[in-house]
């Protein structure tokens, strides 16, 4: 399962680029953090012409001591589809460093299901992550990261690709509290054609929590997605609602959600379909997902939101 660390859902979506909007020289500007308060994590690559781009560069971790997270800043192309920083664990040396076309890194399925996810960006070029005072995600050294960007280039140029990650730490003594946090996929998609169609999930926590952050994703027939409470028996009150696929739309709570073991969420997604084909789940832009993030405190590796009920089960 793909786990996150800080605030990300996985395969964010935006709108594919055009050659009107397209810079095919774009260079990036963000400036790594000074040393001693924090680092950056970099990727280059290029988005041949009309092509559908899904690039993984392996490297080892830049920092050089144990990293207390608790502000994000990124920059990249504008029209990226998704960004994401993960690692296979927290001892180096799973894939050697090189830069990988992810369908084929990802051919092999444990590379997935093995991930955990750091962070993670939306088609906007440039975004923040603030954490509340205090509250941090601790990066080790020695791990490998996996820095994901996937492009849509609709352009008739060859696009140079770039993400920027800057990592911004505070000092140990101000450290107050960590987060983890994790991802529920509804991996089951059948869309049919000419419909308008809705799938629900519900998961529940195997620990006591306070939630901080939930996040979206669809892909572009998604025209609603909502996350209720759910108390082990019965839905109420509902907490988050999207409905523009190309924001993932992460929401930050002032107040902490209290979810005790037992309870958690049921969140779903309502698609359009107009083609004249059926519509299932997959990694590709034309595939569809329904994906909610959650990310909380304290942190614990072993919390997890799991699935209790989904439609497909239902009479």
């Amino acid at each position: 399962m793909r786990l996150s660390i800080l605030c990300t859902a996985a395969f964010f979506g935006c709108t594919p680029t055009s050659p009107l909007d397209t810079d095919i020289d774009e260079k990036p500007t963000l400036a790594p953090p000074p040393e001693g308060e924090g680092f950056q994590l970099a990727m280059d690559g290029v988005a041949p012409a009309l092509s559908e781009t899904w690039l993984c560069s392996v490297y080892p971790i830049p920092n050089t001591a144990l990293s207390n997270v608790n502000f994000v800043e990124y920059e990249q192309n504008y029209g990226t589809h998704h960004m994401t920083i993960s690692t296979m664990g927290f001892v180096g040396g799973q894939i050697a460093p090189g830069t990988y076309d992810c369908n084929e890194l990802y051919g092999d399925t444990s590379v997935m299901e093995n991930q955990i996810m750091i962070f993670g960006g939306a088609g906007d070029e440039q975004g923040t992550m603030q954490l509340p005072e205090g509250v941090v995600a601790q990066l080790p050294t020695g791990i490998d990261i996996i820095h994901e960007v996937h492009y849509v280039n609709a352009s008739q140029e060859d696009v140079q690709l770039h993400s920027r990650v800057n990592a911004w730490t505070i000092p140990e003594s101000e450290v107050v509290s960590g987060i983890w946090g994790g991802q529920v996929r509804d991996e089951i998609i059948d869309i049919p054609p000419q419909a308008e169609h809705t799938d629900w999930t519900r998961c529940v926590m195997n620990e006591d929590v306070d939630v901080i952050f939930l996040a979206s994703h669809m892909h572009a027939r998604g025209i609603e997605f909502t996350i209720k409470l759910f108390d082990g028996s019965a839905t109420g009150e509902m907490v988050y609602t999207n409905d523009d696929w190309h924001d993932p739309k992460i929401v930050q709570f002032e107040d902490p959600i209290h979810v005790p073991a037992g309870s958690g969420f049921e969140y779903s997604c309502t698609w359009n379909n107009e083609s004249d084909a059926s519509v299932s789940y997959g990694l590709r832009a034309e595939d569809e997902m329904c994906n909610m993030t959650y990310v909380h405190t304290p942190m614990s590796m072993t919390a997890a939101c799991e699935v209790v009920a989904t439609s497909d089960d239902a009479p």
